[in-house]
């Protein structure tokens, strides 16, 4: 398996499969008709009747069908009937000035609410489902504010959860990606402090919130660390590996493109080791770290480059994953052999003799090479050095400081959901 656009489809809200259409359209990935029709299905389960319209045209031709009419005309309706029915806690959540004196203590919300607004239980539950409406009518703009709102009246559990749900998928589509950071942390936390589901149902709900997370990772600017400090969690990649090892592609690609956190190899070629899912990306850290296969790494890496144009959120971090592996070769490659030849490395990284000595001079530089660039030869000369005890406790003792970091930064995310 390498496009995982059905697969990832299936596992997230039909709004949120949209993007992934559009790009497989884009990219040419499947037949132009094909993505057309799967994107007529998705809008026929949402209230995007326009759109739908739209669609319906391109895929069939003329005119909507009767039932697509009566559709529209229902969804115009019940807009009325809800918007109606929600008005004053609309006409509240438009007041800016009165949202922000909400706090975070419900009781003290629902008490200021009602005496200064008159807004009841009833009004709450009116607005939660205009704003579900709205979702459902791709104004997610509205809707995920109007969610944040019931989030902070509702003192109901479960709506609670539900409004904000739909509040992380709305922030996603408006590409609020700070509110959906927030959104998701609220939501690892509502899963793991809910005492009456079970362990099943936390680990699927877990793997349900990595699929739309990934919207998060790859767009937020500190995304590619945000999924290191979760799904390396062990309850996380326990809901990988038995509900969508497929995912673990993606935090591959995060590790290795993130120099700063290098000794997080050895825990993903652990993870990867213990599965038996494999892709071209999973292959190459394989290849590359366990084996010291370097034709298979390249070959990989090869494949690797197709791959990642063609996924939807690893289309972005392409280069710096194609930039970092090759680094990683490199660095490899001159540290298991004494003497190595630039143009035969250029070769088998596809790259020109000069590229490949600029990077290796840079790897000296940085230290990352005890080495010497015979230029006029045109080879490296490595030269061997054992590392001291002092040396080697003090690379132990920053693999152990990087660990204890991710683990703060993972309860200070939990503490800081908790206290919404």
């Amino acid at each position: 398996m390498t496009d995982l656009t059905a697969t990832i489809a299936a596992r997230v809200e039909a709004h949120l499969v949209l993007p992934l259409l559009e790009f497989a359209g884009a990219k040419g990935t499947y037949d132009a008709k094909d993505v057309l029709k799967a994107k007529l299905d998705v809008l026929n389960k949402t209230n995007m009747c326009d759109f739908a319209a739209d669609v319906h045209k391109e895929v069939n031709g003329g005119e909507p069908t009767a039932e697509m009419k009566a559709k529209r005309a229902a969804a115009i309706e019940a807009h009325g009937t809800l918007s109606a029915a929600a008005a004053k806690a609309v006409k509240f959540a438009s007041d800016v000035v009165a949202v922000n004196q909400l706090s975070r203590d419900k009781t003290f919300n629902v008490k200021f609410a009602k005496e200064n607004h008159g807004i009841e239980a009833e009004d709450v539950e009116a607005l939660f489902k205009f704003a579900k409406f709205q979702y459902e009518c791709g104004d997610y703009v509205a809707a995920a504010a109007h969610l944040g709102v019931v989030q902070l009246l509702s003192t109901d559990a479960a709506r609670c959860e539900s409004a904000l749900w739909g509040k992380y998928a709305a922030d996603i589509l408006t590409r609020n990606w700070q509110g959906a950071l927030d959104d998701m942390n609220r939501l690892r936390d509502a899963i793991e402090s809910n005492t009456s589901t079970s362990a099943l149902a936390k680990m699927k709900q877990r793997a349900w919130l990595l699929h739309a997370s990934l919207f998060v990772f790859f767009n937020h600017l500190n995304g590619r660390n945000l999924i290191m400090d979760v799904m390396f969690q062990e309850k996380y990649v326990q809901a990988v590996q038995q509900e969508a090892p497929y995912l673990m592609r993606y935090l591959a690609v995060a590790v290795v493109t993130n120099k700063k956190r290098k000794s997080m190899l050895k825990d993903l070629v652990k993870i990867i080791q213990s599965d038996t899912y494999r892709d071209p990306v999973l292959d190459f850290v394989l290849a590359l770290f366990v084996e010291f296969d370097f034709s298979k790494a390249q070959d990989s890496l090869k494949a690797c480059d197709a791959l990642l144009d063609g996924d939807f959120f690893l289309v972005g971090c392409k280069s710096a994953f194609l930039e970092s592996a090759r680094s990683y070769v490199i660095e490899s490659y001159c540290k298991v052999n004494k003497r190595v030849s630039i143009a035969g490395l250029a070769e088998r990284l596809g790259m020109s003799a000069e590229e490949v000595e600029s990077w290796i001079a840079n790897l000296i530089r940085a230290n990352k090479l005890n080495a010497k660039i015979d230029s006029e030869a045109g080879y490296v000369l490595m030269h061997t050095d054992v590392k001291s005890v002092n040396e080697q406790i003090i690379e132990k003792t920053k693999a152990l400081m990087s660990k204890t970091k991710s683990l703060t930064q993972a309860v200070l995310a939990n503490t800081q959901a908790q206290a919404y």
